[in-house]
């Protein structure tokens, strides 16, 4: 007999107990308050929130936060990769998550694709009446609804190799600002 086998054999021979079950998932959220919770997700994945009342008392606010910097807001453009120019892009997010700071995007507020990853900084308006305790209500919001494109964004782009060098902006915008309105 092979050491493969003589292996394959002891696994077989191996009696795992059998566990109860657990019963139905119960998400881990931090508190009662969704805003808080959002809040301090949004510190955890290094995104910067700007609360205002409504969108439009935002610019003086992103004008401090990126001066000099030439601010897009979204709209459908003939080229995607036009984008890649851009310094700030302004989007609409669906919903948010108030357990990990994911934002919901879809092709409904993405013409192109590639927007929120293209660009160097990305800024996100999204309603506070507009955010989830958790991600597993995300997905019942979701249902099933039909998209050629969409994903759960949380946080600037950040990556390391096993060295540990942690890169910002590897695979997408350097920086997240969420516009985060009580409209």
């Amino acid at each position: 007999m092979s050491s493969r086998e003589e292996i394959i054999k002891a696994l077989q021979e191996v009696k795992v107990p059998a566990k109860a079950y657990p019963g139905a998932f119960t998400a881990q959220v931090i508190g009662d308050d969704i805003l808080a919770d959002f809040l301090h997700a949004m510190v955890v994945v290094s995104t910067t929130v700007i609360q205002v009342k409504a969108a439009a008392d935002a610019p003086p606010a992103l004008d401090k936060h990126f001066p000099n910097m030439q601010r897009v807001r979204l709209n459908p453009l003939a080229d995607g990769l036009s984008l890649a120019d851009i310094d700030v892009l302004e989007i609409d997010g669906d919903f948010g998550v108030a357990e990990n700071g994911a934002i919901w995007l879809d092709d409904s507020t993405l013409p192109h694709r590639v927007a929120p990853f293209i660009c160097q900084h990305l800024v996100i308006y999204l309603s506070q009446k507009n955010l989830l305790p958790t991600l597993q209500e995300a997905y019942i919001r979701l249902g099933d609804k039909q998209t050629g494109f969409g994903v759960f964004l949380s946080g600037p782009s950040k990556t390391a190799d096993i060295e540990q060098s942690l890169v910002i902006g590897a695979h997408g915008a350097r920086s997240l600002v969420v516009v985060l309105t009580e409209c």
